[in-house]
C-alpha cells in the first residue's frame, strides 16, 4: 500500500556519493573535506598535509607569545584576622562577615572595625596589614609570562595599611597601591600607607624604593623618607630616618664576643635591608638599590649591577651548609635590562656577580665554621663555631 501524496517508480535510485567526492549526509551540512576543498590550498591531500605541518607550527607559536601578554586573575587570602572584619564584592553591595583564609579577588572590599585587624597575603609572600577602621579593595592581582611576571594593585580607601612588598624574581613584575591622591608603585619594599577621612596620605618607606605618582608627577622615595599629601596633591617629603649599617655590625660583634665556642647571629630583613642600602652609598660598591626578602626556606634577592654592566638582577636562592661552608643554591633567577645586552656580556656579568658574593663570604668563613643557616619568614639565623685562629684584632 502506497501512502496518499506518493508514487513509485521503477528507476533505481541514483546511488549515495561516495566519501571521496566530499558530500555530506543527505540534507545535512557538507563534509569538513567538501569545505576544505573550496580553498586552494586544500583541493589536493598533499596539499591538506604540507599546509598543515606548516600552519600547526606557527599557530602554537603565535599562541605561545601572545600567552606572554595575556593576565590571568588570581585571588589575595584572608591569612588573619582580629575581631570585626567584613568584605564586599561588586555584586554584593551588603557588607556581609568575613572568613579566615578566604579568597578575594579583584574589585571585593575589605574593612575592618574598631579595635579589628586583618592581614591580606598576596603569592604566598607579600602581605597587606589593615589597621582598625581602614577599608581597602583590591583591583589587580594577576600573572602573565608562564606565571613568572606578577602584578598587585589595591586601592586604600581609608585608614592605615603595612605594606611588605616581596619583590618577585621577575624584574617586570609590580606592586601598586593607590590612595584618592596618589599612585604608589613599587617592586619590592615595605611602607605604610596612611589616608584620613579629609583625603590626607601620609607614605613612610622602611626599606627599598618607590615610586609616587601624583597627577602627571612621580617622586621617587628612598628608604627611611616619608611624604604627605594633602587633599589638593600639595606634597613634601622628608628623611624621618637614615640607613643604619651599625645594626647588622653590632648584633655580629655581640655574636662573635658572647660567652663559649658557639656562634649565633639572627638578623631579620630590615637590619639586612639598611646595612646594604648604606653599602650601595659607598663608591666602590658593585650593587644599587638592593634588597633582601626572608620567606620561609629561601632568600629572595633583587639589585641593579652597575659594573661591568647595568642591568636588574633578581633571585630565588636557598642555602646548604658543607664542610663548614655555606654554599648558595639559586632556584630561579632573572635579568632585566634598559637595552639589549648580548649574552657574551650578560652572563660574565652573572659570573662575576656570584664571584663577588663568594669572596664576601669567604671572609666570613676565617672566623666561623657554619653549622647552619635557617631562613625563616622575615629572618635569618645562621649558627656555627668560632674559628680559634680567627684574625681578630689584625
Amino acid at each position: 500500500m502506497v501512502p496518499e501524496n506518493t508514487h513509485q517508480t521503477s528507476e533505481p535510485a541514483p546511488a549515495p556519493a561516495s566519501p571521496e567526492a566530499g558530500a555530506g549526509p543527505p540534507g545535512g551540512k557538507p563534509s569538513l573535506a567538501a569545505r576544505l576543498k573550496r580553498f586552494p590550498l586544500f583541493r589536493t591531500r598533499g596539499r591538506t598535509i604540507l599546509t598543515l605541518l606548516i600552519s600547526v607550527p606557527l599557530v602554537l607559536c603565535l599562541g605561545s607569545y601572545l600567552f606572554g601578554f595575556v593576565a590571568f586573575a588570581d585571588a589575595a587570602s584572608l591569612a588573619e584576622m582580629k575581631g570585626v572584619v567584613q568584605t564586599r564584592n561588586e555584586d554584593t553591595p551588603q557588607w556581609q562577615a568575613a572568613r579566615l583564609n578566604q579568597l578575594l579577588w579583584r574589585e571585593d572590599r575589605v574593612r575592618t572595625g574598631s579595635g579589628s585587624s586583618a592581614r591580606l597575603r598576596f603569592f604566598d609572600v607579600s602581605t597587606v596589614d589593615l589597621e582598625e577602621e581602614t577599608e581597602v579593595s583590591i583591583t589587580q592581582v594577576s600573572r602573565r609570562r608562564g606565571g613568572n611576571r606578577i602584578d598587585v594593585a589595591l586601592k586604600v580607601w581609608l585608614g592605615q595599611t603595612a605594606v611588605r612588598a616581596v619583590r618577585f624574581v621577575d624584574p617586570a613584575s609590580s606592586f601598586r597601591v593607590d590612595t584618592p591622591t596618589a599612585s604608589t608603585v613599587v617592586r619590592g619594599a615595605r611602607f605604610n600607607v596612611q589616608v584620613a577621612e579629609d583625603g590626607t596620605t601620609q607614605i613612610d618607606l622602611e626599606e627599598g624604593q618607590a615610586e609616587v605618582q601624583i597627577g602627571g608627577e612621580t617622586v621617587v622615595l628612598v628608604m627611611g623618607q616619608r611624604m604627605t599629601l594633602d587633599p589638593d596633591g600639595l606634597y613634601e617629603v622628608e628623611q624621618i630616618f637614615e640607613p643604619n649599617p651599625d645594626l647588622v655590625a653590632e648584633k655580629a660583634n655581640a655574636a662573635w664576643y658572647a660567652p663559649g665556642d658557639d656562634f649565633r647571629l639572627e638578623l631579620t630583613e630590615n637590619e639586612v635591608n639598611q646595612f646594604l642600602a648604606a653599602m650601595s652609598e659607598q663608591p666602590d660598591f658593585f650593587l644599587e638599590n638592593t634588597q633582601i626578602w626572608f620567606v620561609d626556606g629561601e632568600a629572595r634577592a633583587a639589585t641593579t649591577v652597575v659594573d661591568p654592566a647595568r642591568f636588574d638582577l633578581s633571585a630565588a636562592t636557598g642555602f646548604r651548609v658543607e664542610d663548614g661552608e655555606a654554599r648558595p643554591e639559586v632556584r630561579a633567577i632573572a635579568a632585566g635590562v634598559a637595552l639589549p645586552v648580548p649574552g657574551q656580556v650578560l652572563n660574565p656579568a652573572l659570573d662575576w656577580v656570584m664571584d663577588r658574593l663568594e669572596v664576601y663570604l669567604a671572609q666570613a668563613y676565617d672566623f666561623v665554621e657554619f653549622s647552619e643557616i635557617q631562613i625563616e619568614d622575615g629572618s635569618v639565623v645562621v649558627t656555627g663555631v668560632k674559628r680559634a685562629d680567627a684574625p681578630v684584632g689584625e
